[in-house]
């Protein structure tokens, strides 16, 4: 019975993850509250996740990296490769590849596809090529990159903590460096020979109101001397509630008036730049006696002047705005500026987006004046996807967050002392000398990969208490025992990937765990290489846009669709598979 409960709550979580149901974060929790309910795992239990070892790394490396991207190294480097590498596309997309992979061994994937994905457009402007070339592989070379090191991935921490808790030894810093270097180098190649020239130009990098097909929804419209808006202002009209429409600028002969609009008095002879559906816009149109300009064609360079500025932005993984609604928020009134559209995982919303909820990784379309963009670009709720000067700038005490990190990493490497009390320390060392503030520390972690961790923990540990993990163990070991543990190990390998396409990795981890242990026990074999091999394939999300967070980022400004990551990935996807299951048996034995 309590096989049948476990096996029920593992479907629905996995399910619920795949579908997104809930958020990842309310799925976790939601089946940890299932297990309490049903008594597959003890109070003590459940709560232990928060306390695991690897969830307090993870907590501090967030914090290391996020003091290393607002030291504004990372940016000037990327700038550099930006700048410096004149005529040769290909020579800046290798060194861009290059410093995302180096980084990501080191520090969260997503912080490192965060900082350089501008540098990624950048690039892709300068050379005049879709930026659909470069982000996806800039996406894959960072997943590649977190193969490296123990700490280039939470999935590494949390198998090598799962392995400690087993009574088996943790996993050193550098244990993953023979195969994931490897990976990263023939990856690399592979990303720079196939994806970088023959993925579509998804994209188009001439005009922001083109990739957003804004060409319906943004038009002119001239106030007559007989209409009845003449003295009246756009508050006072409510033509925002009552018609749906955004009066983004008024043109009064040589003035574009774009500050305080609200609250500006029509006159004769305005022309009113909107944006809205077309109906809304008719309706609007009618009931002012308005002259609808339909001849002209509105695109970025009628919006932007010295004056405005039309850009896109994302909303960054710590954004406290998730799951509020552009109404709620006010944005027009807190940040200056109009959310023309919204970009959803390759979805253009422009209809009522001021009422629909905003998730993670949504990609706004704004106009607004240059100061306030700027502004809006500093801020921690959004992630810039275009070089900003005030990003480019170095702190004061920027030397100190470079130097932090490898010195953790070299700690960690010499066995001076273990990965958890070294990240603990650099926190420490950060705060005492005030290179960031406790609060920038709060904010710095992603709570949802921390919650997420610390709630499916408690499903490993069910899986021992129920006997579920014994049961899949037998039946693998049985199917793929006679032909040898190397046979068991490719099963798992391409059993977990897969897996890890359609739930986040951790979780693919935690069942996958479980499972090993029990086969390796039940084989009578070292369970090193399949933990080794878990710990890979967890990584390998290659083949969607949902499994890996990296490729949930580069979606939407990329303009991909969904089978560009299958295409790209599949091949990428197998031959790790591949290095996996023929290296991981010579360097940890059976």
């Amino acid at each position: 019975m309590e096989v049948a409960l476990l096996a029920g709550i593992v479907l629905f979580t996995t399910a619920s993850f795949a579908k997104q149901w809930l958020p990842i974060d309310v799925t976790a929790l939601t089946a940890l509250g299932l297990l309490l309910l049903f008594d597959l795992v003890t109070p003590q239990e459940a709560i232990a996740g928060f306390s695991n070892p690897a969830v307090i790394t993870v907590m501090m490396m967030f914090v290391l990296s996020d003091s290393l991207v607002h030291s504004g190294v990372v940016n000037r480097l990327g700038h550099r490769i930006a700048h410096l590498s004149g005529r040769s596309m290909w020579k800046a997309a290798v060194l861009l590849l290059l410093l995302t992979g180096a980084l990501s061994a080191f520090i969260n994937n997503t912080a490192a596809v965060a900082i350089l994905m501008p540098v990624g457009i950048l690039i892709a402007k300068h050379y005049r090529i879709s930026p659909s070339k470069i982000l996806m592989p800039l996406s894959f070379i960072s997943i590649l990159g977190g193969t490296c090191t123990l700490i280039g991935t939470s999935t590494n921490l949390l198998v090598s903590s799962m392995a400690a808790e087993s009574g088996l030894e943790p996993f050193s810093i550098f244990e993953f460096a023979w195969v994931g270097g490897l990976l990263f180098v023939v990856g690399g190649a592979y990303l720079l020979l196939v994806p970088m020239r023959f993925l579509p130009s998804r994209s188009i990098l001439s005009s922001l109101t083109r990739k957003y097909h804004m060409g319906a929804f943004l038009t002119e419209v001239k106030v007559p001397a007989d209409s009845r808006l003449i003295g009246k202002t756009v508050a006072e009209e409510e033509i925002s509630d009552r018609f749906q429409l955004n009066v983004l600028e008024i043109l009064r002969g040589e003035l574009k008036i774009s500050m305080d609009l609200r609250n500006t008095r029509i006159a004769a002879g305005d022309v009113l730049i909107v944006r809205g559906s077309m109906e809304d816009i008719l309706s609007c149109k009618e009931h002012y006696s308005l002259l609808l300009l339909s001849d002209t064609k509105l695109g970025d360079e009628s919006l932007s002047d010295e004056s405005n500025i039309l850009v896109e932005v994302q909303l960054s993984p710590t954004s406290q705005l998730v799951g509020q609604t552009l109404k709620q928020i006010d944005f027009r009134k807190r940040y200056g500026c109009f959310v023309l559209a919204l970009n959803r995982t390759g979805e253009m919303i422009h209809r009522k987006i001021a009422f629909i909820p905003l998730e993670h990784w949504d990609t706004l379309l704004v106009f607004g004046p240059r100061a306030r963009i700027e502004a809006l670009n500093g801020l921690e709720d959004f992630t810039p996807l275009q070089e900003v000067d005030v990003r480019l700038r170095l702190s004061r005490r920027w030397w100190i967050s470079a130097a932090i990190i490898p010195i953790v990493v070299l700690l960690a490497a010499t066995g001076v002392m273990p990965i958890l009390k070294a990240s603990i320390l650099g926190v420490v060392a950060m705060l005492l000398t005030r290179t960031i503030q406790i609060q920038q520390a709060y904010k710095a972690i992603n709570w949802t990969v921390i919650f997420l961790i610390a709630a499916v923990l408690p499903i490993g540990k069910a899986m021992v208490n129920t006997g579920l993990d014994s049961l899949i163990g037998d039946s693998l070991a049985a199917v793929g025992g006679p032909y040898g543990p190397v046979a068991v190990l490719a099963m798992m390998v391409v059993f977990t990937s897969l897996l890890s396409e359609v739930i986040s990795n951790n979780s693919a981890a935690v069942m996958m765990v479980p499972i090993a242990l029990s086969v390796a026990s039940t084989l009578g074999v070292d369970p090193k290489p399949l933990l080794m091999g878990i710990t890979f394939a967890a990584s390998m999300s290659f083949m969607t846009p949902i499994g890996y967070q990296t490729n949930t980022m580069v979606y939407g400004p990329g303009g991909y669709r969904f089978t560009d990551f299958t295409r790209a990935g599949a091949p990428l996807s197998i031959f790790c598979w591949i290095t996996a299951i023929l290296l991981i048996p010579r360097i940890w034995p059976f």
